[in-house]
């Protein structure tokens, strides 16, 4: 019987920031006292940020690393993962700079990974998502064998064992789908993604709820920059996962159904569209890494 209070400790969580709203620090400090350390790695935010960051740093002892420039979520999520390695954790939590815990969020997941069957072959405990705004659920897709086909980065808590395992975070996406891709690494691996009781409260772009054909829609209203990434990035696994048969029609429905919902429900249509042309465009020819601002 394994102690989740004491392993709590033995968690690094690792927030992700690039110039957040001033909310991002109720956030963190909602996390202290639930890991045993934080880590904030920030992508090269405004001075304003820095100010806010230095704050948590004097007042909660949390480890702050600046990028100087931007280098994406998969650069940032490997830097906070060294660190974690480097100070002998065992685990890492993983969290965006919008994302809000839920009470006893951290012991909660250890839970469900310590009650699974074969808790070494789990790759990584997701949260339940819960929009900040509207307060409804976001659904993932469940598997046979009672995981999950993917899950988001923010909230994850992953052994530093599966890292080592699968690999870190591939840098090339930039931006998003970087959380897919290493849940399909890990499925590859025979690895599974669980779900835990426990609550994340996550914003997803700027979300807004639509009724369509007497269908119900979230629509994240993201930008044209992060409609290039997301269209170029899933197109680039769907090119690399494609075996993975029931992740593979899943994404290609989520790919006609988003895009659908993008031009007709959302703002400045025509820029979205040409940015997901684009994004296809350079998946095509291999481009990869930061090819446009944000």
């Amino acid at each position: 019987m394994h102690s989740t209070p004491s392993l709590s400790a033995r968690v690094c969580a690792v927030v992700v920031t690039y110039n957040p709203s001033s909310s991002f620090v109720e956030n963190v400090e909602a996390l202290d006292g639930q890991v045993g350390h934080i880590v904030l790695v920030d992508n090269g935010s405004s001075d304003e940020t820095g100010a806010h960051l230095t704050g948590l740093q004097l007042r909660l002892g949390c480890e702050v690393i600046r990028n100087p420039v931007n280098l994406g979520i998969a650069a940032a999520l490997n830097i906070g993962v060294n660190y974690a390695t480097e100070a002998g954790f065992n685990w890492v939590a993983t969290f965006d700079q919008d994302s809000r815990v839920s009470d006893g969020l951290i012991s909660l997941m250890l839970e469900t990974y310590w009650n699974a069957t074969h808790p070494e072959e789990v790759a990584m405990v997701a949260p339940l998502y819960v929009d900040r705004q509207s307060g409804v659920r976001w659904r993932q897709m469940p598997t046979a064998d009672g995981g999950l086909l993917s899950t988001w980065s923010s909230g994850s808590l992953i052994p530093l064992s599966t890292i080592q395992r699968v690999g870190p975070f591939d840098e090339t996406l930039f931006i998003d789908r970087v959380d897919t891709d290493f849940c399909l690494r890990a499925r590859r691996e025979g690895m599974l993604i669980l779900q835990s009781s426990a609550v994340l409260f996550h914003s997803l772009g700027r979300t807004t709820h639509h009724r369509l054909l007497g269908r119900d829609f979230e629509v994240t209203n993201h930008s044209a920059g992060r409609r290039y990434y997301i269209t170029r990035n899933r197109l680039r696994l769907l090119a690399r996962y494609w075996r993975d048969r029931p992740w593979a029609l899943h994404e290609c429905r989520e790919i006609l159904t988003e895009n659908i919902t993008v031009l007709l429900l959302e703002e400045h249509k025509w820029q979205k569209f040409r940015a997901i042309a684009q994004g296809a465009l350079d998946a095509l020819l291999g481009r990869v890494g930061k090819t446009v601002e944000l």
